[in-house]
């Protein structure tokens, strides 16, 4: 993979889901989970999978299926259920048709391999930590599914007990019928891949910040941001950059569990040539650097976006960075 990279993304609402969680949506520990009723039909679709986390384990599952819908879908709203704590799940896709995988379930690790295969991905879903959330579009926006992909759908858990878990997502998308006037969303996430922290010295955690710039390619109208740290994440904040100066920050987040997914309403105007600036700051305590990776003791800086024109050509792209590392972006 490339640091400071664009995963493409057609962002159903992004990586990663937000939550609106009520105490009447998440059951009693001892009632066990709840498995949600999937949409009457007319109204939507599910998609769903499963698996197992043995004990004092880290399991990062990929199932490979058809997407189940006949037709284009517009979907106008998503509702997510999965297990509490859950690392990650997204939904992704390689491209418009059937993606030449096997159908079935796979480690990611084994399926994904050297990695390549990611930076073919076009993810349109992903939720994180809370066990149920719904996201709604905005009023005249939709997210168009396609009846001729197929979805890669991520699982990626961490159970530290002594006993095996039954790990488990759904995700519903409910639709409504086409209409012209309804615009779709695009969107992905960019993010820096050259992540170095220091170890801590003497017992002392330490506190280490990196920051990347990126400009659009195209102008866009950004309706939604989310951020994307690991464990050590203890703060992320966004800037609008002219491509020039930097502005002041209009988003933060200091949980890691929480992408914090934020909408804006009127949308923020980006035109071409401009962008963001984003800046992780991570504390290690531990007596070892940390640097880039998949795994959940790795750690990560992403910026993820949801945009309208829908534009399969639109990203931000890097162009500065606080080690001075520039990569190529992902396409």
């Amino acid at each position: 993979m490339q640091a400071g990279g664009n995963m493409r993304s057609l962002v159903l609402l992004l990586v990663l889901g937000c939550s609106a969680k009520t105490d009447s949506d998440t059951p009693a520990e001892d009632d066990g989970p709840v498995m949600l009723e999937p949409p009457e039909e007319g109204e939507g679709f599910q998609l769903a999978m499963s698996g197992v986390a043995p004990p004092f384990s880290e399991v990062w599952l990929c199932d490979v299926y058809k997407i189940p819908i006949d037709e284009m879908a517009h979907v106008k709203w998503v509702k997510f259920n999965q297990n509490d704590g859950t690392h990650h799940m997204t939904l992704s896709t390689l491209g418009m048709g059937p993606s030449g995988l096997d159908y079935g379930t796979y480690d990611c690790n084994d399926l994904y391999g050297d990695s390549s295969l990611m930076q073919e991905q076009i993810m349109f879903f992903g939720a994180q930590g809370d066990a149920t959330g719904e996201m709604h579009l905005p009023d005249g926006v939709v997210a168009s599914l396609p009846a001729t992909i197929d979805v890669i759908h991520e699982i990626h858990y961490v159970n530290p007990t002594d006993e095996e878990v039954a790990i488990y997502s759904q995700i519903n998308g409910y639709t409504i019928p086409a209409d012209s006037n309804n615009e779709s969303i695009w969107g992905g996430q960019t993010r820096d891949e050259n992540i170095f922290i220091p170890a801590a010295e003497d017992g002392e955690p330490a506190v280490h910040t990196e920051w990347s710039r990126c400009v659009f390619n195209e102008d866009v109208e950004v309706h939604f941001l989310a951020a994307h740290q690991h464990e050590l994440g203890s703060f992320f904040e966004v800037s609008l950059f002219d491509g020039t100066e930097v502005g002041e920050v209009f988003y933060t987040n200091d949980d890691w569990h929480n992408p914090n997914i934020t909408q804006f309403d009127p949308p923020l105007v980006i035109p071409e040539g401009e962008g963001f600036e984003w800046a992780c700051t991570w504390t290690n305590p531990n007596e070892h650097e940390v640097v880039y990776g998949l795994d959940s003791t790795d750690e990560m800086c992403n910026l993820a976006m949801v945009h309208t024109p829908f534009s399969m050509t639109a990203e931000c792209t890097v162009v500065e960075t606080s080690d001075g590392v520039l990569w190529e972006s992902g396409t």
